[in-house]
């Protein structure tokens, strides 16, 4: 190797090293730089002072730097920097996350305020109008939705916002101060307040606002009444039933009970809480008081069906003693002793049931034992084996009994030695009192005691008076069945005058006033005349223990009844000068101008006031009567010419009434109905009987009438309800086409549905149904106004897609510019080696952009395809591609 070759590579040796020292000085020189001077040169952003960081976010971009903006927004130190940071964002979950979190008032109030302007469209960052209406559609916060109804230029997004608006103030002032007359009118529908409806119906702005919301104070109006009189309903049902509960059970308590159950269950709905306590307390009352109602008419029945059988038990034992016959005694002992067992056991049974009195009870006793001894007797009389046996057990058997055949027989023998011996007797003549006698005889075999003793006795007079000897053996003939009626009298009648002296002498010194002391004793006077037998001897003993009870009882009665004669005589008077006013009355009436209504008064008042006046004596009131009647009378003269002539007027108005059913519009027919109804209550004054038959028969006939118009009212809201269900299918099938991407296709059965739903809005319709209708058909028709847009994107992106590509992967400064371009006019980030491309491109844009009145981006794109016929490369086209999706319409 010689010197020059050595040397030459000594020089390319020394320049390597010398470079590599440079670039070793540059790297530590870079390093030294950055650690020693690195936090002189932090952002502006991060500065201590909030000042210069007020100025840094002021240069920020919301588009590029979102993602710092909520950093600052979220974490810095300053609440002036959070707030200016959060008045850029354009991210809804961002500012939401600041007004939820953030501690400063006023950084949630710019955040608030931020949300508001976004959604109201008033700020040149604010999303397009399809995201804004979904967003104000999703929204429930009624500050947002009033600012929007209220400062958002786009007529669209304010519907929205009233649509969710349900702050009836805020609706009231935007009915007043809203530009549009839609505007104003969706406001008064979406108000129920009845006094801000009344102020707007007098205050609004054009007639339509005035007269809906006077339609919808009047309805809502209605409404409340009617809950109210059903309220009083419910109120007045409470007052019955606690009325109900304190009145005095009764025949019809338990069916007013069911009926005031069955308001109740009708009214229930509209009853609160405290006034449902009162009526169920009401109603548990009334059924504690029905019940014991029904177990004590229950208890009664059961004891008077106990008396019943009590008393039936006794008087089967009387029948069976005194229908006893010989033959009876003879052979059927074994039954008579069942047929005792059997009442005994009647009687025992209703005692338990209900108890009997003492004396009942002991009476009762007395005739078992009476009814046993007999029993006792026969069977020793049927076993008797010796004449004298026989004669002894004949002195001990009762006279008013047929005895057993032995007695019989023996009987029989002793009168044949009495007839054997005696003298023959004379032929006798015949009865000269048979027709008492044939009474007498019916009389007792019926029972009637009382009567039968009143012939009886008679009969003794006649008997002492003519010694009528026939008459006195005939006598005796009955005298058994007269013993045994006496028996019976005795045993059921004397316990129960025992029991009237009782009570006679419990009213001595009683402290009832004088007429129902009077009434007591005459009430017992009545019931021992029906227990009387007209046997003055049997009765003579208890009738002066009961007469001198009432003698005693009654002293006090003696001043009342004085007192009552001079209460006659002062009522007397006063029915005289009854009858005087009365006459003067008739005297000095003008019959042309009468008060007819007073006259009927008077009428009905004037016989009122008459039986008031009492009591009077029956012979000094005759005359009056007389007199009072024939006052009356021309009274009633009178009255009749007028009723009749009122009732001719009344007659008329029906008649003309009935006339109107004959009528085929009921509409019409109701109408002149009311005139009608009008007249009657003008008419002339009728008295309430023949009032109430006119006015039952004309409230038929209005009936009538009103329910057919009811039923044509009925047909036509079945039309409507068709109509509403017809359209509320149209609504939904317009609903899924909204709901589907934007197609062609689907371009085309929007228009369809919204032409559909368009054609069954005629008529009368529920206007939330209306109301919902509509605004789809703003959504619709907003979204079909998108369709050449649509086409036009589309068209776009078709002819991104034909662009050639290249084969490489380089890239000409013509595909590059339009990348940019694209992304410029699509508002995207570039990549940032391409930032100063694009600005020169927009730079070279904005002379020609600024003499044009209206800039369209997608005819923008279109221009600058058309102008470039070069091939791209993949990333280019896919570069465009994405810008294109931006501005994709009618899908946000």
């Amino acid at each position: 190797m010689d010197w020059r070759t050595l040397g030459r590579k000594r020089r390319i040796i020394g320049k390597q090293n010398a470079a590599r020292l440079r670039n070793l000085a540059s790297g530590i020189w870079r390093i030294l730089r950055l650690y020693m001077f690195g936090r002189f040169l932090k952002p502006r952003w991060q500065h201590a002072k909030p000042e210069i960081r007020l100025k840094a976010i002021e240069q920020l971009d919301h588009s590029n730097d979102a993602d710092l903006l909520h950093q600052l927004a979220r974490g810095d130190a300053s609440a002036l920097v959070r707030a200016a940071a959060t008045a850029k964002l354009t991210d809804f979950a961002a500012l939401d996350e600041v007004h939820q979190r953030d501690e400063t008032p006023s950084v949630r109030e710019a955040a608030s305020m931020r949300i508001m302007s976004l959604l109201a469209g008033t700020t040149d960052d604010s999303p397009n109008s399809d995201t804004r209406l979904r967003l104000i559609r999703l929204t429930d916060n009624q500050d947002v939705l009033a600012h929007v109804a209220a400062h958002s230029p786009d007529m669209h997004s304010r519907m929205a916002a009233l649509e969710r608006l349900s702050d009836e103030a805020v609706l009231y002032q935007l009915a007043l101060d809203a530009p549009t007359q839609a505007l104003r009118v969706a406001c008064v529908q979406n108000i129920s307040s009845l006094s801000l409806l009344k102020r707007l119906a007098k205050h609004g702005r054009d007639k339509r606002v005035t007269r809906l919301a006077r339609d919808q104070a009047r309805e809502l109006q209605q409404q409340q009444q009617q809950t109210e009189r059903e309220t009083v309903k419910v109120y007045h049902l409470a007052d019955r039933l606690e009325q109900h509960a304190r009145r005095r059970v009764d025949a019809l308590y338990g069916p007013q009970l069911e009926q005031l159950e069955q308001q109740w269950r009708q009214l229930s709905p509209q009853a609160s809480a405290d006034i449902a306590s009162r009526i169920q307390q009401a109603l548990h009352q009334c059924r504690n008081q029905l019940t014991e109602s029904q177990e004590q008419t229950r208890q009664q029945a059961l004891a008077e069906t106990a008396k019943a059988e009590r008393e039936a038990a006794a008087h089967t034992l009387f029948q069976l003693l005194s229908q006893a016959t010989p033959e009876t005694w003879d052979h059927h002992l074994g039954e008579m002793r069942s047929a005792l067992a059997t009442q005994r056991r009647r009687w025992n049974s209703a005692d338990e049931h209900a108890q009997a009195l003492d004396q009942d009870r002991m009476a009762f006793n007395d005739l078992v034992t009476a009814f046993e001894q007999l029993l006792t007797l026969a069977t020793d009389i049927n076993a008797a084996d010796s004449q004298e046996t026989l004669t002894e057990l004949a002195t001990r058997w009762p006279k008013e009994y047929q005895p057993p055949s032995a007695l019989l027989a023996l009987r029989t023998r002793k009168k044949d030695d009495t007839a054997e011996t005696a003298e023959p007797e004379r032929a006798k003549p015949a009865q000269p009192h048979r027709g008492l006698l044939v009474a007498l005889k019916r009389e007792l075999r019926q029972g009637n005691l009382r009567h039968a003793n009143r012939l009886w006795h008679r009969a003794q007079t006649i008997i002492d008076t003519h010694n009528d000897d026939a008459l006195s053996a005939e006598l005796s003939k009955l005298a058994a069945r007269r013993a045994e009626l006496q028996d019976w009298h005795r045993f059921a009648a004397e316990p129960k005058k025992v029991a009237l002296c009782e009570q006679m002498e419990a009213l001595d010194g009683t402290t009832m006033d004088a007429p129902e002391l009077a009434t007591a004793t005459q009430a017992l006077h009545d019931e021992w005349r029906s227990l009387m037998s007209s046997d003055q001897d049997e009765d003579q003993s208890l009738w002066a223990r009961f007469k001198e009870a009432s003698d005693k009882a009654y002293q006090p009665c003696r001043a009342h009844f004085a007192e009552l004669d001079a209460i006659k005589a002062s009522n007397l008077e006063k029915r005289q000068t009854l009858c005087q006013q009365l006459d003067n009355f008739i005297t000095v009436q003008n019959w042309e101008k009468a008060d007819w209504h007073g006259v009927w008064q008077i009428r009905q008042q004037a016989p009122k006031d008459w039986k008031a006046l009492h009591p009077i004596r029956f012979t000094d009131a005759r005359d009056i009567q007389k007199r009072f009647s024939a006052l009356l009378a021309q009274l009633d003269e009178q009255l009749n010419g007028y009723i009749e002539k009122a009732e001719n007027e009344r007659k008329q108005l029906l008649d003309q009434a009935r006339a109107l059913m004959e009528l085929d519009d009921p509409q019409q027919a109701t109408r002149e109905a009311q005139a009608i109804q009008k007249r009657w209550r003008q008419s002339a004054w009728l008295p309430p009987a023949q009032h109430r038959a006119l006015q039952k028969q004309f409230r038929k006939t209005m009936d009538a009438l009103f329910d057919a118009r009811n039923r044509d009212m009925a047909a036509h809201r079945k039309r409507q309800e068709q109509a509403g269900q017809t359209l509320a299918t149209h609504i939904s099938a317009l609903e899924d086409c909204l709901a589907q991407p934007f197609t062609d296709d689907s371009a085309d059965n929007l228009s369809r549905a919204s032409a559909a739903v368009d054609e069954h809005l005629g008529g009368e319709l529920p206007q939330p149904l209306v109301r919902k209708a509509q605004q789809l058909k703003r959504r619709a028709s907003e979204r079909l106004q998108q369709l050449s847009r649509w086409q036009q994107w589309q068209q776009l992106r078709n002819a991104v897609a034909g662009l050639p590509e290249t084969a490489g992967n380089e890239e000409s400064d013509d595909a590059l510019t339009l990348a940019v371009a694209f992304e410029a006019l699509a508002g995207v980030p570039s990549p940032e080696l391409e930032r100063q491309r694009r600005l020169q491109w927009q730079l070279e844009q904005l002379p020609g952009a600024m003499k044009r009145q209206q800039f369209d981006a997608r005819e923008e794109m279109q221009r600058l395809l058309a102008d470039h016929a070069l091939p791209v490369s993949t990333a280019i086209k896919a570069r465009l591609h994405h810008a294109i999706a931006v501005l994709e319409p009618g899908n946000a």
